[in-house]
């Protein structure tokens, strides 16, 4: 085990932690028309719209690096409404997951004609510098923790920053870790790239994507013995972060088997009693072909390794949030956290999996169960 998560918070398009976890659980989603973009459908003579799951308030009128830094203000709130973000001390670390800004469209730089670096690691480090040094002026937070760790690598990149997280606790180096994923795909920069690249859902592409943003604030901790405050909340624990590499093409001519995600699952799900529910799946599949296959090769895979594992329930975010990029890992996280939290998720295991596009694969185990399962990287 790697740590109990004592606290979380969220910005998304249902609002913070508490409703937007109401919300996905009743099934709702709040899809908006996007400002400021439009599709030309051949053939029909009017401009189309596109839908994307935005904040109702905080994002409007911003985009680029402005449109994070307003998404990280906003979980960070929602945090301190449970966990004063000032009292994390010099044993604190501070771990972020970011997208990598060219994928996005924007440049880091105070204009838009300063150039980036040009690698994606010192184009991250230099996004996520601006980015969590303005949402603390914005919040008047003073940290006292250590110096941020910057993540990417697309969806994966929660996990890898929770497995680094987790590590560092594990060995001691901390005694708590504030672990943040940022992401926003409803930018009209983004919007346009993903449209020119044919990944955008519109209404003569409808396999394609809805964007959305979030961003996700998780503080994690060595496990607590005895109370942990709320007596109708249950604690949860992180069991295991899986790593994996499917080197496969996404949308090549070989697709994938999904063989690294099944080993990512039976990795962080560890040796299972034959009387223990199957874990629920938080998938981040969002409505594209080869994760749809993917996610259908998967199916085979498991229940061919374990056939109680072929009847996993599966939870995808993104049919309440959209797609939401390098913070998906972390908004299936808080989605989990709530559901063992409060005693409605069906089993004592949920499992939040992610899939980059550069072929990490991911499996996050959370439990509300404390067990011996570490995290490990799979061949």
């Amino acid at each position: 085990m790697l740590g109990q998560v004592q606290a979380m918070g969220l910005a998304t398009s249902l609002g913070p932690l508490v409703p937007a976890s109401a919300a996905f659980r009743a099934g709702v989603a709040r899809p908006s028309p996007a400002p400021d973009f439009e599709n030309f459908v051949q053939g029909e003579e009017e401009p189309s719209t596109v839908a994307i799951h935005a904040l109702p308030v905080a994002t409007f009128g911003f985009s680029g690096v402005g449109r994070l830094i307003a998404l990280l203000t906003e979980a960070l709130t929602d945090f301190s409404s449970r966990e004063d973000l000032g009292a994390l001390g010099a044993e604190t670390g501070l771990y972020v997951a970011l997208p990598d800004p060219e994928e996005r469209g924007f440049t880091t730089g105070k204009d838009a004609f300063q150039e980036d670096p040009e690698t994606p690691r010192e184009r991250v480090d230099a996004l996520g510098a601006r980015v969590v040094q303005a949402a603390f002026k914005v919040l008047s937070v003073d940290w006292k923790g250590q110096a941020p760790r910057f993540f990417h690598g697309g969806n994966a990149a929660f996990a890898l920053a929770l497995m680094a997280a987790g590590e560092a606790l594990r060995g001691r180096q901390l005694r708590s870790a504030l672990i943040c994923a940022v992401d926003t795909l409803a930018s009209p920069a983004t919007l346009r790239l993903l449209h020119d690249g044919g990944r955008l859902k519109t209404h003569d592409n409808p396999t394609g994507i809805t964007p959305g943003e979030t961003a996700v604030a998780m503080l994690l901790t060595a496990p607590r013995r005895g109370s942990t405050g709320e007596q109708k909340e249950r604690p949860v624990f992180l069991r295991a972060v899986s790593l994996g590499k499917d080197a496969r093409k996404p949308e090549g001519d070989s697709p994938t088997d999904a063989r690294p995600l099944a080993q990512c699952i039976l990795s962080a799900l560890g040796p299972q009693e034959a009387s223990t529910r199957p874990p629920v799946l938080l998938t981040d599949h969002d409505g594209q072909h080869h994760r749809a296959h993917e996610w259908g090769m998967l199916q085979l895979q498991l229940a061919d390794r374990d056939p109680r594992l072929g009847t996993c329930p599966a939870w995808m975010p993104a049919v309440s949030f959209g797609h939401t990029g390098a913070a998906s890992g972390g908004l299936g996280a808080a989605m989990a956290y709530r559901a063992l939290q409060r005693g409605y998720a069906p089993g004592p295991s949920l499992l939040v999996l992610s899939s980059s596009d550069t072929g990490e694969r991911t499996a996050i185990h959370l439990s509300s169960e404390a067990g011996g399962t570490s995290s490990q990287r799979v061949p």
